[in-house]
């Protein structure tokens, strides 16, 4: 069973010598190259910096993880399992011993991660990529490389981190942890945006929390009359935002301002250095939503690897929403729509919290994500 997310904070602050109550969540970053794991813990009290403290967790890399899932052997320092791959294996062996391995973890997704992870020791990206090699023999370095992402799949890596970069609707990103991995249900979100944009007329958006970039890219590369302010809390996802937007050639109709959205932010000074701020014509945000309660729940994929302040709302997942709301109150037009994605529990309690908190919106829409959730709000001034 998986060890409870507090009790694995206050044994890394043991190891580390951080006072565990100023361990507020844990995040990671690793280096492929020398196979090796950090865990990254930020505190309360510098929570606009991505670093504070690292703590490599060779050897104690089950403390964050499920051990049934993760075996700890695997967690030695990503030492290589006994696959049974050889030279002598053709691709098509090879894949469907990856798949047994992975299988017999109980690693989720194992048939699409096997064919992730073939086809990046053949040069690939792309999830099937190893159809064109299937009679091909590995030489031995493509071997060991394949029992090293084995590994680290098996200690329950992001398949997205291990091959660097992700589709994300018609733009291909970089990712790296521990920046917010692109969810499939979010290329929905960029849907409903063109959908209630005004076609050929120019747009100026503001998006909180970019990550990679997937939302604001993906708006830029698909309408070219809009134009993104993108507000990100951590240095890291910022800088990745910048490289991609610059790999893409987007970055000139990109400006990403690295601040945290508060009960009471105030954006900086226009770059023409006029006297009155930009007025946006919409605002788009997929914010931390989920509910404190539920970040243990999440799978060690998430939780181990993946930037949790990304992840987490307060104790009902509208801490951000908020004061995303209230920012959206200053510098969105009167007639602008704010496009967001929630929890399914949010349209049915934020309409509450709005009230209470005189804050002058209503939801027009609720929409459902692929599995039929209510993953989507669009919101406009209450008349």
């Amino acid at each position: 069973m998986a060890l409870h997310l507090s009790r694995a904070v206050r044994r890394v602050a043991h190891f580390s010598g951080i006072s565990g109550s100023r361990c507020f969540a844990a995040v990671a970053s690793f280096s492929v190259n020398n196979n090796l794991l950090k865990t990254l813990f930020y505190n309360q009290r510098h929570e606009n910096s991505d670093t504070v403290f690292f703590y490599t967790t060779k050897r104690n890399f089950s403390v964050l993880t499920n051990k049934k899932n993760v075996p700890r052997k695997y967690c030695r320092g990503f030492s290589s399992p006994a696959t049974g791959i050889d030279t002598n294996s053709n691709v098509q062996c090879v894949l469907e011993a990856v798949h047994k391995i992975l299988e017999d973890a109980e690693i989720p997704e194992a048939e699409t991660c096997s064919r992730y992870l073939v086809s990046q020791v053949l040069g690939s990206t792309k999830q099937f990529a190893y159809k064109e090699h299937l009679q091909q023999k590995l030489d031995n370095a493509q071997v060991e490389e394949l029992n090293r992402l084995v590994a680290c799949r098996l200690a329950r890596m992001p398949v997205q981190y291990l091959a660097g970069n992700w589709d994300f609707r018609e733009i291909t990103l970089q990712v790296r942890p521990p920046v917010f991995i692109p969810r499939p249900e979010t290329e929905q979100l960029v849907d409903i945006v063109l959908d209630h944009l005004p076609s050929k007329t120019s747009q100026r958006l503001l998006e909180v929390g970019p990550g990679t970039g997937n939302i604001c890219l993906s708006l830029l590369h698909e309408n070219p009359d809009i134009q993104v302010t993108a507000l990100e809390r951590s240095k890291m996802a910022a800088d990745l935002t910048k490289e991609n937007a610059k790999l893409l050639n987007l970055d000139q109709r990109l400006e990403v301002i690295e601040m945290k959205v508060e009960a009471n932010t105030t954006l900086p000074p226009n770059s023409d250095q006029t006297p009155q701020p930009v007025q946006y014509d919409a605002l788009v945000s997929n914010p931390p939503y989920v509910l404190r309660k539920d970040l243990i729940s999440l799978a060690p994929e998430i939780y181990v690897y993946e930037d949790l302040r990304a992840l987490d709302g307060g104790a009902e997942g509208l801490d951000v929403i908020l004061n995303i709301l209230r920012l959206a109150l200053k510098y969105v037009k009167p007639d602008g729509l704010i496009f967001l994605e929630v929890d399914p529990c949010h349209p049915h309690i934020l309409p509450l919290h709005l009230e209470k908190q005189a804050l002058p919106f209503k939801i027009d829409k609720v929409l459902k994500d692929f599995q039929d959730k209510e993953r989507f709000l669009i919101l406009s001034r209450s008349s």
